[in-house]
């Protein structure tokens, strides 16, 4: 896996120089603010601040991503990433919140590799299908620590009652909602698309930990060909939908229909 990039931008040079009010005056002493700014090794705090949160970052993805979110301690993290402890609280509150910051990290990467597919695929719901899972199959292969994150501790440390709802996976379902709308422009409002986004989502999530703690024995295409009849079926039901809105009679306006049934009341 490649280096975890923080994406902070960069801070602006600091300039250190104290103004000498005589010859032979001595430096002002520094302030709270330029103390905080005091170069070490060509770097200034900020920059240092980032860099270990990089490196506490990258360690916890190793730690969490070998010995498993049950096993894993903020001391195995800090000392894989060659950090006092003090530092971890700058960036963490505990062991949990390091693990949803590497589950963020990797979830957005897989994000970005499925999106990128399915920019370039044929506009049809197999084709987006078959190139989005076999970029997220793909990318979890390329590192069984991704698998460990973002799949075996993952399915259960989001269903903990004190743990606020996924938002990695939100984003995903969001995604999938959006290309449904794009396909299927007509499809009738009544269709729940949140609940079929997260549908698929599970379908696709339990299918990858599965083909992973199998040891990834089958290529990607033959574990992606086994997923295709929910993308096949979802298509057939959603054509049907619409075709079934477009010959229903068109309803009648509520006011109007109270007012006739009002009209007949009188009478």
């Amino acid at each position: 896996m490649g280096s975890v990039r923080v994406t902070d931008d960069a801070p602006s040079v600091v300039q250190l120089m104290p103004i000498m009010t005589s010859p032979i005056a001595l430096p002002e002493p520094l302030t709270s603010k330029a103390a905080a700014n005091r170069r070490y090794g060509g770097l200034s705090a900020e920059e240092r601040t980032r860099q270990r949160r990089q490196k506490l970052l990258e360690a916890s993805i190793e730690v969490f991503g070998t010995l498993g979110l049950r096993k894993a301690t903020m001391r195995d993290i800090c000392n894989e990433a060659r950090i006092a402890e003090r530092y971890f609280s700058e960036h963490f509150q505990n062991a949990s919140d390091a693990y949803e910051a590497a589950f963020k990290f990797i979830s957005e990467e897989a994000l970005k590799a499925t999106g990128a597919a399915m920019a370039v695929a044929p506009l049809n719901t197999r084709a987006l299908a078959e190139a989005g899972l076999k970029a997220f199959f793909t990318y979890v292969k390329e590192d069984p620590r991704r698998a460990q994150i973002l799949l075996i501790d993952a399915s259960s440390y989001w269903r903990h009652i004190t743990i606020k709802t996924n938002p990695e996976l939100t984003k995903h379902a969001g995604a999938m909602r959006h290309f449904s709308m794009v396909l299927y422009p007509d499809l009738p409002k009544s269709i729940q698309l949140e609940i079929i986004g997260g549908a698929l989502m599970g379908l696709t999530l339990q299918s990858c930990l599965t083909w992973a703690q199998d040891g990834f024995k089958q290529p990607v295409d033959v574990a992606v060909n086994h997923l295709m009849f929910a993308w096949e079926g979802l298509d057939a039901w959603f054509r049907a939908e619409i075709e079934k809105a477009k010959l229903a009679p068109p309803s009648k306006p509520v006011k109007a229909a109270a007012k006739k049934a009002s009209s007949k009341l009188r009478a």
